[in-house]
């Protein structure tokens, strides 16, 4: 029977995680946020009476998890899905921790902040399959 820690190539014992890929996704994406924040910030200060609508700001944040999955799962080899996902749900605890430290984890756990984690699995995960195959 396949465990979580089993390793895929015969269940010597070793933990299938690598923590290296998921800190690497993590730094990957915080990067891709950081350059999809400049880029869009220069559009609307150059950009007259222009606001960036929240729906492409949310989807530029899935796009950045989604390159940090990338990197994890090509990083890792395998279980490309859990590395990416891991990623995203990583990256969203530290930017909701970051942007609001009073209030913890209990924001997320409302059924809002289980939607915005479920995304940001997702995301990380259809990255972290794409770079496993790449």
């Amino acid at each position: 029977m396949p465990s979580l820690l089993r390793s895929a190539d015969g269940g010597n014992g070793r933990f299938p995680l690598g923590v290296g890929s998921i800190l690497h996704g993590l730094g990957v994406t915080f990067l891709a946020s950081l350059a999809f924040a400049v880029s869009v910030g220069l559009a609307v200060a150059l950009t007259p009476a222009w606001d960036a609508p929240d729906a492409l700001l949310k989807g530029l944040n899935l796009l950045a998890v989604g390159a940090g999955g990338f990197a994890a799962g090509r990083r890792a080899h395998r279980l490309g899905w859990l590395h990416g996902g891991l990623v995203g749900v990583a990256y969203l605890l530290l930017v909701s921790w970051m942007l609001s430290p009073g209030e913890g984890i209990g924001a997320l756990a409302t059924a809002a902040g289980l939607k915005t984690a479920a995304y940001g699995f997702m995301a990380g995960a259809l990255g972290g399959v794409l770079g496993v195959a790449a």
